[in-house]
C-alpha cells in the first residue's frame, strides 16, 4: 500500500472567509479556501479581491472582509465563528472561491479606509462600493502592452514659462502644505484662461520631487487626451489614464502599474479617484463644480465629496479647482473650511466681452441672430475659428401632426420623441427607444407633419447652406458614438483644420483652442426654467465656462442670444461676474432651505403600475413622517418625479431636508428595504446629497 504526501501531512487546512459582494444585501458570505501552490493558491487575508460563484452561474469579484488562519484553523487574527456544518451550526456546503486576485488589487489601508466611508455616508453595503475600486475583469492585464501616449493636440507649455505673481503665490501655500505632508483643502478660483492648469503641474512635479504620487481628476471623458498631452509633456512614463473608452486589459495594466509605483500620477474622470496611487500626495479635482462627478446609477456617490475624504485618509493636499466653483466649496472656502487661492486674471489676453443678443419677436428665425451671422462671417474672412454652443441635439425636438398637433411621444416615457434626420428616425434621449417616422397620426390620422424647435443637426444643415464655404465639426452623443471619436473631433479642430466647432455641453468644458475668437450661445436662458433648485447656478456655470473659450490667445467675442435678456443670471454672466451671481443666489438658497445650508435626501420609488408605485411612495412618506416628527429633517412630498413616466415604470419621490446621521442613514437603508419586500415589483432608490431636486 502506498501513502501519499498528503496522507504523510495530513489534510492542508482551508481557509474560511467572509467576502463582501456587489449585491444589494446587507451581508457577507462564507465561502472555502485551499492554499496550496501557485500565486492564485496563497494563503488569504482581510483586503484580498476573491472571484466566486453567486447563486447558480454568477462570477464575481469581492472583498475578504475576514478569514481563517490557515495554519490553525478557527483560531489566531481573524478567526471566525463556527460556519454552517461545524460544531453548533445546521449544516451547509460552504464553496470554494474561485480564485484569488494578485496582490496589486488588494484594497487596504486608506482606499479600504475610504470604502468603509463611502458605504457608511452613502447608506449602501460595503460590496457594493468594491467595484468602484478595481476595473472591469480585474487581472486580465496580460498581453496588453504599454502605449506611450501620443500627443494629437498643440501642447503649448511643454516648456515651463514664468509664473504670475498670483500664480507663484498658490505654489508657494501648495508648496508648503506638500511638505507638511498633512491634509488640506483649497479652492483655486481663477478665471477661465488663468492658468490653473500650470499651477497643477507645478504642485504635481513638487509632489513627485517629495516621493508622493498624484491623481488629476477630469470631470468627461472628452478632455482626457488634451489634459493627458499636457501632462506627459512634461512627466513622460509617469502618468496613465484611466477612463471607461479604453480596454478592460489597459485599465487593468494601469491599474497594476500603479500599484507597483511604476506610474505615479493618473489622469481621467471620477473613476481615476480610486487607482491605487502609492503614497499619495496631492489630488487635483479640476472644473471641481462639474456635475458629472456625481454618478448617477448605484453607488450614487460624488467624486470632489469623495476626493476629499481620500485626502484625509492618505495625508494628501486637495487642490479644488474651477472659475466658476460649486456654491457648496465657494462658501466652505469663504468660511475657511478650505484654502482659497485665487487667480483674477487672464495670461495674455483679456477677458472676452460678452453681448446679450435679445431674439425676442423672432429675432433667430433659423436659431441664428443676424447679429451671430455677421460675426461668423467675420471669423471666416478672418481665418479664425468660432463655437457655436446649442444644448439640444437631433434635427427637431418633437415632430407634430400638422393636423392636430400631436407630438409623437415615447411609448415608455410620455415624452416627445425627437426627430434625427442621419439616420431618419424618431428617438427618445432617456430610454433609447427609436422607430421610423409615421405615415400617419395615430391620433387623426393626418398625413403631414412638422418639426418644432431645432436641434444641433438642424443647425448644421443651416449652417452648411450660409456659410457653403466653412470647414464644420459637430460634437454631440449623435456624432461621439465610436471609440476616440470625441478625442479625433477635438484634436482635429485644434489642429486647425475646421473653422467652426457647433454642440451641446461636450464644446463647453475646459478645451483650449488657441483659434476661437468668437463663441455663440444660441439659447443663453434655455436652463432657467427647469423645475431644479440648481437650475440658475448650472447656467450661470455653463454659460461662464463657455463663454472662457473665446479669445485665450488675442481678442474674443461671446454673443448670448436670449429670450430673458434682462434675467439676473444672464446679466451677471455677461458681466464675468460670479461675485454678484454667488451672493445673489446664496441668499434664494438661504431663503428656501437648499444646500449648501442644508443637505438633502432624494428617495425614489418606481413601477410598472402607476397604483402601486403610488401607494408604495405613500407608504414610505408615513413612515418617514413618522421616523422624523421630531428632529431637524423636513420630509417632502410624496409626489410625482418630473418626468413621471420613463422606460415604463412610473416614478414617485420624496425629498429630505436637514442633516441626516449616520444612524438614520442606516434606518434608511432598512426602510427602502422592507418597502421592496413588500411591495414585490417594485424599484426603490435612494441619492445622498443630489446634484439636483428631481
Amino acid at each position: 500500500m502506498t501513502t501519499t504526501n498528503e496522507e504523510v501531512r495530513g489534510p492542508r487546512p482551508q481557509q474560511r472567509l467572509e467576502v463582501a459582494l456587489p449585491v444589494p444585501l446587507a451581508q457577507t458570505f462564507t465561502y472555502l479556501h485551499l492554499p496550496g501552490e501557485g500565486s492564485e493558491r496563497r494563503a488569504v487575508g482581510a483586503g484580498d479581491l476573491v472571484e466566486v460563484v453567486f447563486g447558480r452561474r454568477r462570477r464575481l469579484t469581492g472583498l475578504v472582509v475576514a478569514a481563517d488562519d490557515p495554519a490553525v484553523p478557527g483560531e489566531g487574527a481573524g478567526s471566525l465563528p463556527p460556519a454552517d456544518g461545524e460544531a453548533g451550526a445546521s449544516p451547509r456546503r460552504l464553496r470554494d472561491i474561485t480564485r484569488v486576485l494578485p496582490s496589486e488589487y488588494r484594497l487596504d489601508g486608506e482606499r479600504r479606509r475610504l470604502a468603509d466611508w463611502l458605504a457608511g455616508y452613502y447608506a449602501l453595503p460595503l460590496g457594493e462600493i468594491v467595484p468602484l475600486f478595481h476595473p472591469p475583469a480585474p487581472g486580465t492585464a496580460a498581453g496588453t502592452r504599454t502605449r506611450r501616449q501620443e500627443a494629437p493636440y498643440p501642447v503649448v507649455d511643454a516648456v515651463v514659462t514664468s509664473l504670475t505673481a498670483a500664480q507663484l503665490a498658490a505654489v508657494d501655500d501648495g508648496r508648503r502644505r506638500l511638505a507638511a505632508g498633512r491634509f488640506g483643502a483649497v479652492l483655486l478660483h481663477g478665471v477661465t484662461g488663468s492658468g490653473k492648469t500650470e499651477v497643477y503641474l507645478t504642485l504635481i512635479a513638487e509632489a513627485l520631487a517629495l516621493g508622493r504620487g498624484a491623481l488629476f481628476l477630469l470631470p468627461e471623458i472628452a478632455l482626457t487626451p488634451q489634459t493627458l498631452s499636457r501632462i506627459a509633456a512634461r512627466f513622460g512614463d509617469d502618468v496613465a489614464a484611466v477612463h471607461s473608452g479604453l480596454s478592460a486589459g489597459r485599465r487593468c495594466r494601469v491599474h497594476e502599474q500603479a500599484a507597483r509605483g511604476e506610474v505615479r500620477v493618473v489622469v481621467g474622470p471620477r473613476s481615476a479617484l480610486f487607482a491605487p496611487v502609492r503614497d499619495l500626495g496631492l489630488i487635483v479635482v479640476d472644473e471641481e463644480h462639474e456635475s458629472s462627478y456625481k454618478q448617477d446609477e448605484k453607488p450614487r456617490y460624488h467624486a470632489r465629496h469623495a476626493a476629499l475624504v481620500r485626502g484625509r485618509e492618505c495625508g494628501a493636499l486637495v487642490v479644488l479647482g474651477s472659475a466658476t466653483p460649486d456654491l457648496e466649496t465657494f462658501v466652505n472656502a469663504s468660511e475657511g473650511r478650505y484654502g482659497s487661492w485665487v487667480l483674477p486674471d487672464r495670461l495674455g489676453a483679456p477677458m472676452p466681452a460678452i453681448e446679450i443678443v435679445d431674439v425676442r419677436g423672432g429675432g433667430a428665425p433659423d436659431g441664428i441672430s443676424a447679429r451671430l451671422d455677421d460675426a461668423i462671417g467675420g471669423v471666416l474672412e478672418r481665418g479664425e475659428q468660432a463655437i457655436l454652443f446649442y444644448n439640444r441635439r437631433g434635427f427637431a425636438r418633437s415632430l407634430q401632426c400638422a393636423g392636430c398637433g400631436t407630438a409623437a411621444a415615447c411609448p415608455d416615457c410620455d415624452i416627445a420623441v425627437t426627430y434625427h434626420l442621419r439616420p431618419r428616425r424618431l428617438l427618445c434621449h432617456y430610454c433609447g427607444h427609436t422607430r421610423p417616422l409615421p405615415d400617419a397620426c395615430e391620433t387623426c390620422g393626418h398625413a403631414a407633419f412638422v418639426p418644432s424647435g431645432a436641434g444641433t443637426e438642424k443647425l448644421e444643415l443651416h449652417l452648411q447652406g450660409r456659410f457653403p464655404q466653412a470647414r464644420l465639426l459637430r460634437l454631440d452623443r449623435d456624432t461621439t458614438t465610436g471609440r476616440d471619436s470625441h478625442h479625433r473631433i477635438l484634436a482635429a479642430f485644434a489642429r486647425g483644420e475646421a473653422d467652426i466647432l457647433l454642440g451641446t455641453q461636450m464644446v463647453a468644458k475646459g478645451h483650449h483652442f488657441p483659434g476661437v475668437s468668437l463663441v455663440g450661445v444660441l439659447a443663453a436662458d434655455d436652463g432657467l426654467g427647469l423645475p431644479d433648485f440648481r437650475a440658475a447656478e448650472r447656467s450661470f456655470q455653463l454659460l461662464s465656462q463657455v463663454a472662457g473659450r473665446a479669445g485665450r490667445v488675442g481678442h474674443g467675442l461671446v454673443l448670448l442670444q436670449a429670450w430673458q435678456p434682462e434675467h439676473p443670471v444672464i446679466v451677471a454672466a455677461a458681466a464675468h461676474d460670479f461675485g454678484a451671481f454667488a451672493e445673489a443666489e446664496l441668499a434664494v438658497r438661504r431663503a428656501l432651505g437648499y444646500p449648501p445650508h442644508l443637505h438633502l435626501a432624494r428617495l425614489g420609488v418606481a413601477a410598472r403600475r402607476q397604483a402601486v408605485a403610488a401607494e408604495a411612495v405613500a407608504a414610505l412618506a408615513r413612515a418617514l413622517r413618522e421616523q422624523f416628527a421630531v428632529g431637524p429633517v423636513a420630509v417632502l412630498g410624496p409626489a410625482p418625479a418630473v418626468f413621471e413616466r420613463l422606460m415604463d415604470r412610473y416614478r414617485f419621490q420624496v425629498l429630505l431636508k436637514g442633516d441626516l446621521t449616520m444612524r438614520h442613514k442606516a434606518w434608511l437603508a432598512s426602510c427602502l428595504r422592507a418597502l421592496a419586500a413588500g411591495y414585490p415589483g417594485v424599484e426603490v432608490m435612494h441619492d445622498i446629497d443630489p446634484v439636483s431636486s428631481y
